[in-house]
């Protein structure tokens, strides 16, 4: 009832309580995500490599995680497969960022079954695919 009437109200306080994790090692792109987050009214959380990332990821449970393709102690996919093969974070949607945009790469995210944006980030266009993949998992 609660969230009904905030919702009425306020409904950007609803997504307050939406935590969204950024796995990204490059400072600028992790700023720039977290800043489009937080601008769309959600919790950004960051880590800035692949163990702090699972960590966090098992520890917060976010609605969402944002993972580099490239990270300095593993690759965004081999990360996903971890995420995806853990029972405390297997439905915890991903969208995976790269500047990697070769078919072979682009493909090895969508194989995870997973989503993907190309660097540099635009933050309009990640808030929509935030927004959109939210969406999905709420339905």
């Amino acid at each position: 009832m609660l969230d009904k009437i905030l919702s009425i109200i306020n409904p950007k306080a609803l997504q307050k309580h939406i935590k969204i994790l950024v796995i990204e090692d490059t400072e600028v792109d992790q700023r720039v995500a977290c800043a489009a987050i937080e601008r769309g009214g959600y919790t950004a959380l960051k880590a800035g490599n692949g163990k702090t990332g699972l960590e966090m990821a098992r520890e917060h449970k976010p609605n969402l995680i944002i993972l580099d393709y490239n990270l300095p102690d593993t690759l965004g996919p081999d990360l996903c497969k971890v995420l995806k093969a853990d029972e405390k974070t297997s439905n915890i949607p991903v969208l995976f960022l790269t500047s990697l945009t070769g078919p072979d790469n682009i493909i090895k995210c969508f194989e995870q079954g997973e989503n993907y944006l190309a660097k540099p980030i635009s933050v309009k266009l990640l808030l929509k695919q935030i927004d959109s993949i939210l969406k999905d998992t709420q339905s």
